[in-house]
């Protein structure tokens, strides 16, 4: 006599701090980051103890004949992977990235606060690197270098780490 299980096979499981935030089973699609920083997408094949197959496929641009542009679908093929190897998951269609919370809006202001100084000095032919002007300049730097720093912190995908892990359940 068979034994029958709920879930018809193993489950791969993305825990935040211990609570199961998502789970893939034999037929879910996925979509993570391997250990070479590549970005696999597909749908899973099975799940075994350590490891999992995936059917993996790209979605490419291409120009139709009208000379707009459409996606293709580039089929891959199976690929077996070990869990240890995923380094990260992304997040959920329609999961929405602020200008605020990935650093862009102090990338991007940063340097311009600094260029308007430099540039004033000019205008003005004054020294550019004055006393008076050198703290601007520096100011707009250190928020150039704030912006890089939040958005090393706040990553657009989920990071296997301190925070998220994966696990075979």
């Amino acid at each position: 006599m068979d034994n029958a299980s709920a879930q018809g096979g193993k489950l791969l499981a993305l825990k935040e701090k211990g609570i199961i935030v998502r789970s893939f089973t034999s037929g879910s699609y996925i979509k993570f980051k391997f250990v070479n920083q590549q970005w696999i997408t597909g749908y899973v094949d099975w799940v075994k103890e350590d490891s999992i197959q995936v059917n993996q496929f790209a979605l490419q641009p291409i120009m139709t004949s009208y000379g707009t542009y459409a996606e293709d679908t580039l089929r891959v093929g199976p690929t077996r992977l070990h869990v240890n190897e995923i380094i990260g998951f992304s997040m959920e269609k329609g999961h929405y990235t602020s200008v605020f919370t990935s650093g862009a809006l102090l990338q991007v202001a940063g340097p311009l606060y600094a260029g308007l100084n430099i540039s004033n000095s000019i205008i003005k032919k004054e020294p550019v690197f004055s006393n008076r002007n050198l703290p601007q300049i520096a100011g707009g730097v250190v928020t150039w270098l704030l912006g890089k720093l939040q958005r090393k912190t706040h990553p657009n995908y989920r990071p296997i780490g301190k925070r998220f892990s994966v696990q075979i359940i």
